[in-house]
């Protein structure tokens, strides 16, 4: 990126060119003149782009800058991108060593088990495996997010998870079609398909004697945030709402990826992800994200 690059990208009304800005400039703080950067710092509203500037500023060195003290919200925001980025490095790093580790210890079995198909050792190693892909997961819902206008309609259809048995529940689609809206597609799926498993994993106990639970999937946008809801008539949630987005926390009996990687890819895009257990049955999962430009 060139200085007169950077200079244009800081000045734009458009947040996400702004971002990208403060990032080069967050690595590379003698792209542009001081002055530049102290400007941007104190006028920009959004605050992981305000949080780039400081960090140039800090590296500069020189002059003291008074610094406020973030709030609240600004304390939140950069918890959670920091907490985004150690996800992808701890991942990243995680899934470097065991993947090969994974394949050396299912060609060693195998050569030195003479029933290894049957085994439970063939077992232990599939539950492994698939630890490894629910780290995968998380790897790829921590990732910067990469704006594009997309069909959230045919986005959400595409969600809908095969390898579980869905058809015996009434599954069904209220939004608009299309609905063209901005974000990164990939994170969307990502946190619509996670979502929507949870809510088919929580309905299948209670579809019995022919009897198909409602799950309803709805989405539209307002004009300051994209939004999807899913709806289901399941066993529901009685526990704790917080720890059920913690790594490993599960009732179903499988990794307990599947919502962390959801909220995850939310943070990912600036978004936020609810769950609200129904008092008579099942759960409401609210997942948004602002519309760009106008990121809080």
């Amino acid at each position: 990126m060139t200085p007169d690059q950077a200079i244009a990208l800081i000045s734009s009304p458009r947040s996400a060119d702004r971002r990208l800005a403060s990032r080069e400039i967050a690595t590379n703080p003698k792209l542009v003149e001081r002055s530049i950067i102290e400007a941007a710092y104190h006028r920009e509203t959004v605050p992981q782009i305000r949080q780039q500037f400081g960090t140039a500023l800090k590296a500069l060195g020189g002059r003291r800058q008074k610094f406020s003290e973030p709030d609240e919200g600004q304390v939140r925001v950069i918890y959670e991108e920091a907490l985004l980025r150690a996800t992808r490095t701890v991942t990243e790093r995680i899934l470097h060593q065991l993947n090969p580790l994974i394949g050396d210890i299912e060609q060693a079995a195998a050569a030195e088990i003479g029933t290894f198909e049957e085994s439970k050792t063939k077992i232990a190693v599939g539950q492994i495996q698939l630890q490894a892909e629910a780290i995968i997961k998380l790897y790829n819902a921590s990732k910067p997010a990469s704006m594009e206008e997309f069909d959230l309609a045919l986005a959400i259809r595409n969600c809908l998870p095969q390898d579980l048995e869905h058809q015996r529940c009434r599954v069904s689609f209220a939004g608009s079609e299309p609905t063209m809206v901005q974000g990164d597609p990939a994170l969307i799926a990502v946190a619509v398909t996670n979502t929507l498993r949870n809510a088919i994993e929580a309905s299948l106990p209670v579809a019995v004697d022919g009897q198909e639970p409602p799950i309803i999937v709805n989405w539209g946008m307002t004009d300051r945030e994209n939004w999807v809801s899913i709806i289901d008539e399941g066993v529901g949630f009685a526990g704790n709402i917080a720890g059920a987005f913690e790594i490993g926390s599960s009732t179903k009996g499988h990794s307990g990826h599947g919502l962390p990687a959801a909220k995850a890819a939310m943070l990912s895009l600036s978004g936020k992800i609810e769950m609200i257990p129904q008092d008579d049955k099942g759960c409401v999962v609210n997942l948004s994200w602002p519309v760009l430009g106008l990121e809080t």
